[in-house]
């Protein structure tokens, strides 16, 4: 809940702001060329009135882009920013800028920059006795947490949030919001009396004022009070809320205010008996929280619940496996390092999940695969033909999948059901007409691109956890690392990690085998031009470690991956295939 706060009216010759309309109204290059005119205008020396103008544009234009989910292009206009105000602009702007920067950081999930950001504010708010800038640092360093997998460590920080206002008397923003967060965490983390009883603070210390200031804000807390008052057992009651909720969500128009709601409305109606539909909006909401990555977490959080309770532990193990992706180890060492944060990382670390995952596991049956797999395998085979000659394009991408899975330390069983999920990947082929698969360009890679809704619509419904997996790398294999590929906005971990996997090996093979008509290439060849695309279109540590099991299986076999053999390709799939002990 830290917000960018708004600034106020610059004067006519400043630099404007751009607006959520602008934003929406520019491409890529146009935006990327108008953040780097306002970045320049601060990086000019510029009269005091002037740089706090520039400073104030900047910082509404970091707000606009946060709402709307392109955090990442922020970052180097919210330095730029804060740069600016260091400058001599007045300590009330360099918290502001701090703020900025590490709020956009943790969105893109740089949890350790971000926590660099806020631990400089609460050093600065520390020397100044500054209790609510203390405060509003903590706060965000929380929400920095929570975004890197550790709501036990954000609980902890929501606390020092709380504790920096003790004996400053009447309502105050910061302590809502660290109210209302701390109460989010401690629902993820099932501690449901305590976070209601805190939940229900949060809602003492809520003012018409703050309401007014931050409408998303109690859009938050409202569904953390309905998932709370769901999990005690008091349904009526969240029930009432749930209507409050939907209604606020209706007038704020946001993506993130309707993640909020379907969330909300589908831990009620699990809680009524209304599986289906709870299942069915939690799916709509994943697939817009991947767009805002501030709010996967907390959807994640109620998919695995929804789907345990609908008795399907292999997709609730499969949601809490990608939830458990969004833990990195080196964001939460990062914050232990700093000693400001240090106090907060003693004891276990999220024991909860832990035992979610072993409850989860000791429901699980002998693995057994789709009724209609199959079935679903001619359906690819079929589809590949249209751009492949061989129609083995799928089944050498899943090989090479579970290949790459397997050296990512994905456990065997788990390895081979990526692999088999990524042989269905192109299967939405079977819905775009020929001439278009041929096309190039915009207009043909557009209507091409289809593919991948076709695909994940068709693999939806089914509850196999294989199928979930399959539906998901449909989707999301075209989507790029930056954010720029299709659907657009979803990028970095942000992407399935199996989805990332198969891009990767999607686009070997095709370079390889040649696809759409394109001419094949030496294996070599085709991993220099993988590597090109590390870093943009392709996850950059996926592709080093595919490029190390090329090789290694390259040289067991004695291929020569300079040569080009279409031959000695299929050996090194068929020498990837091997059976790996799959019951």
């Amino acid at each position: 809940m830290g917000s960018i706060a708004p600034p106020r009216a610059p004067p006519a010759a400043a630099t404007p702001a751009l607006s959520d309309s602008r934003l929406s109204q520019l491409g890529r290059i146009e935006l990327a060329e108008a953040l780097g005119g306002l970045a320049d205008r601060l990086e000019e020396a510029l009269p005091e009135a002037e740089a706090g103008a520039a400073i104030d544009a900047a910082l509404a234009t970091c707000r606009a882009l946060y709402s709307v989910g392109r955090s990442a292009e922020a970052i180097d206009l919210a330095r730029a920013a804060l740069s600016q105000a260091r400058r001599g602009t007045g300590s009330a702007r360099i918290y502001r800028a701090l703020a900025a920067c590490g709020i956009l950081c943790a969105d893109s999930f740089d949890a350790v920059g971000a926590i660099e950001f806020h631990a400089q504010a609460l050093k600065l708010a520390d020397q100044e006795a500054l209790p609510v800038e203390l405060s509003k640092a903590w706060n965000n360093i929380g929400l920095a947490l929570g975004l890197a997998g550790s709501p036990t460590m954000s609980v902890r920080a929501y606390a020092r949030a709380i504790e920096a206002l003790d004996g400053i008397e009447g309502p105050l923003y910061p302590r809502f919001g660290a109210y209302s967060n701390r109460a989010n965490k401690l629902f993820q983390l099932g501690a449901h009396e305590e976070g209601l009883v805190v939940a229900l603070r949060a809602v003492d210390e809520l003012t018409p004022e703050f309401a007014a200031q931050e409408r998303h804000a109690v859009i938050l807390l409202h569904r953390t009070l309905v998932q709370l008052l769901v999990a005690t057992g008091r349904v009526a009651e969240a029930g009432e809320r749930v209507e409050q909720l939907v209604a606020l969500a209706s007038q704020a128009q946001d993506p993130r205010a309707f993640v909020a709601a379907s969330t909300a409305r589908a831990a009620y109606e699990l809680a009524v008996g209304r599986e289906d539909v709870a299942l069915t909006r939690l799916e709509r909401a994943l697939e817009k929280a991947r767009e805002y990555p501030a709010c996967l977490d907390d959807t994640l959080v109620c998919l695995i619940r929804a789907e345990e309770l609908s008795g399907s532990p292999e997709r609730a193990l499969a949601r809490l496996h990608e939830l458990s992706q969004h833990v990195y180890q080196s964001a939460i060492e990062g914050a232990r390092r700093n000693s400001a944060l240090s106090s907060l990382a003693s004891g276990p670390l999220d024991a909860p999940s832990r035992q979610v995952r072993a409850r989860l596991v000791s429901r699980l049956g002998r693995p057994q695969a789709p009724t209609a797999w199959e079935n679903l395998r001619r359906m690819a085979v079929s589809a590949a033909l249209r751009a492949d000659p061989s129609g083995w394009h799928g089944v050498r991408v899943g090989a090479l999948t579970q290949s790459l899975a397997l050296a990512c330390g994905e456990q065997p069983l788990r390895a081979l059901e990526i692999g088999l999920a990524a042989e269905l990947h192109d299967i939405g082929l079977l819905s775009v007409p020929e001439e278009v698969i041929g096309q190039r360009g915009e207009r043909g890679d557009g209507d091409y691109l289809r593919h991948t809704n076709a695909g994940a619509e068709l693999l939806r419904e089914d509850r196999h956890s294989r199928l979930l997996l399959a539906g998901e790398i449909s989707a999301y294999h075209h989507a790029w690392w930056n954010g720029s590929g299709h659907p657009s906005n979803v990028g970095g971990r942000f992407i399935p990690s199996a989805a990332r996997m198969c891009a990767v090996a999607d686009v070997y093979d095709e370079l390889v085998s040649g696809f759409r008509g394109e001419q094949g290439m030496a294996m070599g060849k085709a991993m220099q031009a993988l590597r090109k695309m590390a870093g943009s279109r392709l996850d950059p540590e996926l592709v080093d470690r595919f490029d190390g099991v090329v090789q290694d299986a390259s040289r067991n076999r004695g291929i020569d991956p300079e040569r080009e053999s279409m031959e000695e390709f299929q050996e090194l799939v068929l020498a990837l295939q091997e059976d790996r002990g799959y019951l």
